[in-house]
């Protein structure tokens, strides 16, 4: 079961990596697909400082977790996670067609499970 999450937390933190890596590297072409854009210098460097650099850092924080077969070291990458279900939630109620972005919450969620699951089961090396 062990290697099973994490394996699981491995594949979700190289994930996050590659998206944060593809926010730093051309924001506008992940987000075309999604049909968002950013307007000006200004809401590039938002993609790359902000979205980017904090996808890496999570994935980074849940790699590192997998490596050491560690859950203890998921507890930042899992708050982030319930935190960006609060903002899926939020804007779901309040956002205009809210409900287009259920998609990205059953990701999201299933995301917070694996990552809550390495975080119960996967034991400390002692």
């Amino acid at each position: 079961m062990q290697m099973i999450l994490r394996a699981a937390t491995a594949l979700s933190a190289l994930v996050l990596c590659a998206i944060g890596a593809a926010f730093l590297i051309t924001p506008d072409l992940i987000m075309a697909p999604l049909g968002l854009h950013a307007d000006g210098a200004i809401g590039l460097n938002f993609l790359r400082g902000d979205a980017g650099a904090s996808l890496l850092l999570i994935g980074a924080l849940a790699g590192r977790a997998a490596l050491a077969g560690d859950g203890s070291k998921l507890d930042i990458p899992v708050a982030w996670a319930m935190l960006l279900l609060v903002g899926r939630i939020i804007g779901m109620v309040v956002d205009p067609d809210g409900l287009a972005a259920l998609p990205l919450f059953a990701v999201d969620s299933g995301l917070l499970l694996v990552l809550m699951l390495g975080r119960w089961k996967m034991k400390r090396a002692v």
